[in-house]
């Protein structure tokens, strides 16, 4: 019997991506990927549903036409600067000691789920388990304790309603099938980390075009989540206003000069700046990456912010910063994520995969995404398996 062939979705605010792959064993072997830029797109989220779709037919054209391979259902992410992220509690009480059950353990978290009605501005994008609590004590897993008194908190994920509707109407347009949609930051994380990893404790970032996700683990559970309206077209929007110059000459000074932190060695360097419609000027290599430095640690400072509120920084990522996105490209950015999170970083690259195709391998950082959806598609069908029920399938994925 052929393999089943996976598919997966990720509508990037500046790229959209589509990814083929199949399951090999207990491993992911990743056949093909194409990519095409996406327009109609702000901040991850869609403006206009009509240019989303052209983006996803013209890959599904590309890989039916260029790779012979026909995909009908798609795993997708979603990344919007509105997603809000709350803590649920729910319990179950004993009116004598008992024997914690897994079905006690399902009921505890199901008191937990917030409903969701017809009418609510936001919806459910994706929820996590956290610790339960038997008679007050923080535990892992209760079945097999014993108490009177059992809670479970779960972490959940919301999005505004138009943002969900508008992804899935855009997919059902292009003749896909959504399958599943989770936060992209979830791919990032099941693309790039190991188990140990996990268990340790991390923060993974993607800085991407639009957004900046975010999603830290600590003890293999998810701890905080969410997304920053804020990406690498800010920082081409910066350069574009500073120099007085359009985006795409912005573009091209920030990936020729750009950088996360001021190089001395490059003080006495100025940019060639070439128009068409102007005699040709110079720019300070030092004013340039002035400009990006500012933008960058101003998103850093921001996220450090967020994360101390949460708690979890400094001492809860003992695995460290791992990024991803295109700005992930920027020079020293790295060493400037380390110097403001107070934690080591390095660029997050997908592991434990198969058969990578030659362009990702080019930049895998900017493919952390898709091939993280492959991976969780791979994961879910397998849990739905051998785990259907509830209690299971809240299971962390990150339990590796």
């Amino acid at each position: 019997m052929a393999a089943k062939v996976l598919g997966a979705l990720d509508i990037g605010t500046q790229v959209t991506t589509l990814a083929a792959g199949e399951v090999n064993g207990d491993q992911l072997r990743v056949l093909h990927v194409v990519s095409t830029p996406t327009y109609g797109v702000k901040k991850g989220v869609i403006r206009n549903i009509d240019e989303v779709v052209k983006s996803i037919r013209k890959v599904l054209t590309e890989m039916s036409t260029r790779h012979k391979v026909d995909i009908y259902d798609v795993v997708t992410s979603l990344s919007a600067q509105d997603i809000k992220t709350n803590l649920r509690t729910g319990g179950k009480s004993f009116l004598s000691l008992a024997v914690m059950t897994e079905e006690d353990a399902e009921e505890a978290q199901e008191a937990a789920f917030s409903e969701e009605t017809p009418n609510s501005h936001d919806v459910l994008l994706q929820r996590f388990k956290q610790r339960f609590r038997v008679n007050e004590q923080s535990v892992e897993n209760p079945v097999g304790m014993k108490g009177n008194l059992l809670e479970a908190s779960l972490l959940e994920l919301t999005v505004p309603r138009t943002s969900a509707e508008a992804l899935h109407t855009a997919i059902e347009r292009a003749n896909l099938k959504s399958v599943e949609t989770i936060f992209a930051g979830c791919a990032d994380a099941a693309a790039v980390l190991e188990p140990q990893t996990r268990a340790d404790g991390a923060l993974v970032i993607n800085f991407g075009a639009g957004t900046c996700d975010y999603l830290a683990i600590s003890n293999r559970i998810v701890v905080a989540a969410g997304t920053l309206g804020i990406g690498g077209q800010h920082l081409t929007n910066d350069l574009a206003q500073a120099f007085q110059v359009n985006q795409d000459a912005a573009e091209r000074i920030k990936i020729a000069c750009g950088a996360a932190q001021i190089q001395p060695g490059l003080a006495n360097e100025r940019y060639n700046l070439r128009s068409t419609f102007s005699s040709d000027r110079t720019i300070s290599v030092h004013a340039i990456q002035t400009v990006t430095t500012e933008r960058v640690n101003e998103t850093l400072h921001l996220l450090r912010e967020i994360l101390h509120r949460q708690g979890v920084l400094p001492s809860n990522l003992h695995g460290g910063v791992w990024l991803t996105g295109g700005t992930a490209a920027l020079p020293n950015i790295t060493e400037q994520v380390s110097a403001i999170l107070e934690s080591p970083c390095r660029i997050g690259v997908p592991i434990n995969v198969l058969d990578l195709p030659e362009e990702v391998t080019k930049a895998p950082y900017r493919y952390a995404t898709v091939i993280g959806l492959l991976k969780w598609r791979m994961q879910t069908l397998a849990h739905e398996v051998y785990h259907p029920s509830v209690f299971s399938r809240l299971r962390t994925f990150f339990k590796g």
